[in-house]
């Protein structure tokens, strides 16, 4: 059987503004598992359409002149995979977000924000296409490590998701759907993934949206401080895990989280190292930055995690 790739290119001309494809996939910022890493290249399964595609995708060039080559199998012959794969890379990467007009609101040199830019150019933010899996990830992630909150999305997927296999040999985990972990016994996802005290909140937020008690579309239409305030009655759910669905689930882009990291930069970078709540520390950066708030923690984020050793949180 010949197989059947789909390939093409997102020209620069296509993206509004720059792109570093590794900063934002790299971010540690997403609602979602990391794309697994080949070199310079990224990849992922999706479902499109109800149909597995797995695919790569690749930069060439630098941030401001460059081209995304894209390769993609899906577990089916499909004609319009290529047109969908470009609309689903066009939101989950952002590349619709002004990034220029963005660094041209907070260009002054007394801006702390704008120390990020150079080294962070193109730098985007990451959305996902599955508000269960963002909300389930969301969970995962608090006060858990990058690695560890990965890695046990992982194992839940091996364990709990459906296996699709694709026609040149290879085969992929896809996230759990809400009924499969709805009927697990929080122990028994616990022992399986070592997600620990996560698991009961995960079933049960599950066993909500199952039987009809919790409905996220819905809840993603209201406005963020009545979001919020839902988010916060779930089992598990906190600020930071509220604002992570929101941001990178929901792409309210207003939603900014605060957890160790962007806590402390923000109180060395804006309060003079005063103590300063977290609940606080999110409502500056919603106030200061508006809808730009999202964009701000992730640079702020990965500025300490990976660029400036001196502002990340003591152990």
């Amino acid at each position: 059987m010949t197989l059947q790739w789909y390939s093409f290119e997102i020209p620069y001309g296509k993206v509004n503004g720059p792109m570093n494809l590794a900063e934002t996939v790299l971010s540690a910022q997403t609602s979602e598992p990391e794309w697994l890493r080949d070199g310079t290249s990224f990849t992922d399964v999706e479902l499109l359409n109800g149909i597995p595609v797995k695919y790569s995708v690749n930069q060439f060039g630098d941030a401001d002149a460059f081209a995304l080559k894209v390769q993609a199998i899906a577990s089916v012959s499909v004609e319009r995979i290529g047109e969908d794969l470009k609309t689903h890379l066009e939101h989950v990467l952002g590349l619709k977000d002004d990034l220029n007009f963005f660094y041209s609101k907070f260009v002054s040199e007394d801006e702390p924000l704008f120390s990020t830019f150079k080294k962070l150019r193109g730098l985007r933010l990451m959305r996902g296409t599955d508000l269960y899996e963002a909300l389930i990830c969301s969970i995962l992630s608090q006060n858990n490590s990058v690695r560890l909150w990965n890695r046990t999305a992982r194992l839940m997927m091996q364990y709990y998701g459906p296996r699709v296999s694709f026609p040149d040999g290879s085969s992929s985990f896809l996230f759990p759907g809400v009924e499969a972990l709805a009927k697990l016994n929080p122990r028994q996802l616990r022992s399986k993934t070592s997600m620990g005290y996560r698991a009961k909140p995960i079933v049960l937020v599950s066993r909500m949206i199952v039987n009809g008690e919790l409905d996220l579309t819905e809840l993603t239409k209201q406005k963020y401080e009545n979001a919020v305030n839902s988010l916060l009655e779930l089992p598990g759910v906190g600020p930071k895990v509220a604002d992570c669905f929101l941001l990178y689930g929901a792409g309210l882009l207003e939603a900014a989280p605060v957890d160790v990291w962007i806590h402390r930069v923000v109180t060395k970078l804006y309060f003079r190292g005063r103590k300063v709540s977290r609940l606080k520390t999110a409502r500056f950066l919603r106030e200061r930055y508006r809808e730009w708030a999202g964009y701000a923690q992730i640079y702020l984020f990965d500025y300490a995690r990976r660029i400036n050793p001196k502002m990340r949180p003591s152990r």
